[in-house]
């Protein structure tokens, strides 16, 4: 439930109809080894059941319940975390018989412990001042939402589970606070808490087997629910990045990856006073129509009132495929007037998410400018849209403004996608050249190569990575690192996910009957170096928000070991059929990108010149103070009485600019200038030996 309160506040809604054509079929008892079987097929090391995955499966489903620790209690948890020998034994012959009983015994202590936090929160509901008074006192810096690591120990009574229950109220009132600001929050006080109570109870309704207006679940739906809980967590056990997916959770990551979806194209907000529409997405059929605003609440979807309902209650009712049409009754209110309410009928069509694709920005330097590029994620669409394509967009777009002297990809919150748009997009700051090679379980070996012979960009260049940058956004960023095409900047390092997964969420539309991705292999770059848990380090360590953040491969459960290969900068072409390899010689061999040592050997100035600049950059010292839990200096907001400028007033904003691109900025100004600065050098050393040539004709 760690998710919660980002999901709480601002949904998507988002529809695509691979996933609506039809009903979702039922999950069964009898599914679970047949699906675990696929999984065990496809997976790079784990190929049957054993004793340590029924017994990590049994921690998993505790955890992916209560990672919060707010709900159960040690003793409680005690008889699923400890089996001796003989236990193991007896749930492994219940495993291959199809028997789940012991999975059931745990749903009903996690039954019991759900009702129980409900008593304790309606307890606790009846004075809402009194928490709210106690998150007014509560200690700034970081509080304790949740545990990554999930190594936080079990309530061991009663009293300190529902100690633990009130401070999971006061972390949420905190949350929406410095998101909101205290006065909006405090308009809607006894609103506030109420839903967090509604967004717990939807949660807590799959473990009831319950529907979120009480009613009990069909037989059906109840085996359904069981079964996707079991086979969550026997899949996870495997490895940290092996998943079973929910129907609804799949259409989310189809959707993720592809960047494209049927629906009318608006962004659904749960607030204190309902539902409300908090963006529309540009292009959609809501953005077009021109009839629905930001802010307007939902009351009724096709003549249905939605009072009441949750937030993921609403998305389900507002679902249909491509060309139905939906009916809303929209409730808008200005500011000081009594809302009025609104018909609005809009037929749902193909989206193609552009604001969650590329963003382009640049800044003018000298007789030029330095762009940025922020990649969101790596995208493959069914139209034929791609990171790819959208990046070399970007870049011509950037081109046109001006002379484009310097380039910063910024890949901070990217956390990966498509390896073959991974490939393409390094593919266009190289000629040619190896950029990802993969092993699998079997011994197979795959080599990705760059085969187009051109580049995009051919300048300085910086990728802003943090600890959130992941998987094939790590590929990018190794892989230009290791041509020397590129420095990276930003945190110490990066997530270090360095392993491949295969899904059946995407492809060819009806071929799945159940969603799941799971582990087949590991990556390396050209280097023979994998990102897998170490990251990718940064040249320049510039540290942003995630920089102390507890996020990375090293925090989840049985993260594989990293590992190397040979390097393979040559491309010997060992994979290609002996056949074809003339051809590669004759065309793609001769332009193999080599090893550019410009950028690398100007590290140890770009360093020094960064560090001074942070150092003597109050706004950076203030954020990194900020950052640290420590106490903050505002005076580090004031310039001094005696130099007070504009000029000085501009550069106090922190938390209005970005302190990692600002910093960014200014290391590419120096690559531009060591450049310029070593091109005259060589073309003094050159005058110099035509002199002496002359000299020594004479």
């Amino acid at each position: 439930m760690n998710d919660l309160f980002k999901f709480l506040i601002v949904a998507c809604f988002l529809i695509n109809h691979f996933l609506l054509s039809q009903e979702p079929e039922q999950l069964k008892q009898q599914d679970v080894s047949k699906i675990m079987e696929q999984i065990f097929a496809e997976h790079l090391g784990q190929k049957t059941i054993d004793d340590e995955i029924l017994k990590h499966s049994f921690k998993i489903y505790i955890d992916q319940f209560d990672s919060d620790r707010t709900y159960l209690l040690q003793e409680e948890v005690k008889p699923f975390l400890q089996f001796s020998p003989e236990q193991m034994q007896t749930l492994i012959s219940e495993y291959k018989a199809g028997n789940f009983s012991s999975y059931e015994n745990l749903n009903k202590v996690i039954q019991k412990s759900i009702l129980r936090a409900r008593e304790y929160r309606k307890e606790i509901l009846k004075n809402p001042e009194a928490i709210f008074a106690a998150a007014e006192k509560a200690a700034p810096g970081r509080d304790n939402e949740g545990d990554p690591d999930l190594n936080r120990l079990f309530a061991q009574n009663d009293a300190e589970l529902k100690t633990r229950i009130k401070d999971q109220m006061i972390n949420f009132i905190k949350a929406e606070q410095k998101r909101y600001g205290k006065e909006q929050l405090q308009r809607y006080q006894s609103k506030i808490l109420p839903l967090l109570d509604g967004a717990l109870s939807n949660i807590e309704d799959s473990y009831l087997y319950r529907t979120s207006d009480g009613k009990p679940f069909t037989a059906e739906q109840k085996e359904n629910a069981f079964v996707l809980h079991i086979l969550k967590s026997l899949a996870s056990a495997l490895d940290a990045h092996t998943a079973f997916y929910s129907h609804t959770e799949a259409y989310d990551m189809k959707v993720r990856l592809e960047k494209e979806f049927d629906g009318i194209g608006v962004v659904l907000q749960q607030t204190p006073e309902g539902i409300v529409i908090s963006s529309l997405i540009e292009g959609g059929p809501a953005f077009k129509s021109g009839q629905i605003l930001k802010n307007d609440r939902i009351l009724k979807i096709d003549g249905k009132s939605i009072a009441g309902e949750s937030l993921p209650n609403v998305m389900d009712m507002m679902r249909g495929v491509k060309d139905s049409s939906v009916e809303l009754v929209l409730e808008r209110s200005p500011e000081g007037q009594t809302g009025k309410e609104i018909v609005v009928n809009l037929k749902r069509a193909p989206i193609a998410m552009q604001g969650e694709r590329v963003d382009v920005n640049y800044e003018k330097f000298g007789n030029g400018i330095i762009g940025m590029i922020t990649l969101h994620s790596f995208y493959q669409g069914e139209d034929g849209t791609g990171s790819d394509t959208d990046v070399r967009k970007a870049i011509a777009e950037l081109d046109k403004k001006g002379n484009l002297r310097g380039l910063i990809l910024d890949l901070r919150d990217n956390s990966g996608g498509f390896l073959s748009q991974a490939v393409k997009v390094a593919g266009l700051f190289i000629s040619n050249g190896v950029v990802v090679i993969s092993k699998y379980s079997d011994g197979e070996k795959r080599i990705y190569r760059d085969m187009d012979g051109k580049t995009a960009y051919h300048g300085p260049l910086i990728i802003l990575t943090s600890r959130a940058t992941a998987s094939a956004a790590e590929i990018v960023a190794q892989a230009l690192q290791d041509y020397g095409v590129a420095l990276i900047v930003g945190d110490e390092r990066t997530y270090g996910k360095g392993t491949i997964q295969s899904q059946t969420v995407t492809g060819k539309e009806g071929a799945a009957t159940s969603f799941f991705k799971v582990t087949v292999g590991k990556y390396y770059t050209v280097s023979g170096k994998t990102p897998q848990l170490q990251g990718v380090k940064a040249d320049i360590v510039v540290p942003g928000p995630y920089s102390h953040e507890r996020i990375g491969e090293e925090y989840l459960d049985h993260p594989l070991k990293p590992d190397s290969i040979p390097e393979d900068y040559n491309d010997n072409l060992q994979d290609i059929d002996a056949g074809l390899r003339s051809w590669y010689i004759k065309y793609y061999t001769p332009t193999i990108q080599k090893k550019v040592t410009t950028w690398v050997s100007m590290i140890p100035n770009l360093k020094k010149n960064s560090e001074y600049r942070i150092q003597h950059n109050k706004n950076y010292q203030m954020f990194l103070k900020e950052l640290n839990g420590g106490e903050i200096d505002l005076t580090l907001f004031k310039p001094s009485e005696d130099d007070e400028s504009a000029s000085d007033k501009e550069k106090n904003n922190y938390g209005h600019v970005d302190l990692q691109v600002q910093e960014g900025i200014n290391i590419i100004k120096d690559m531009i200038y060591l450049q310029s600065k070593d091109r005259q050098n060589q073309y003094l050393k050159s005058d110099t030996k035509k002199i002496q040539s002359v000299d020594a004709i004479k």
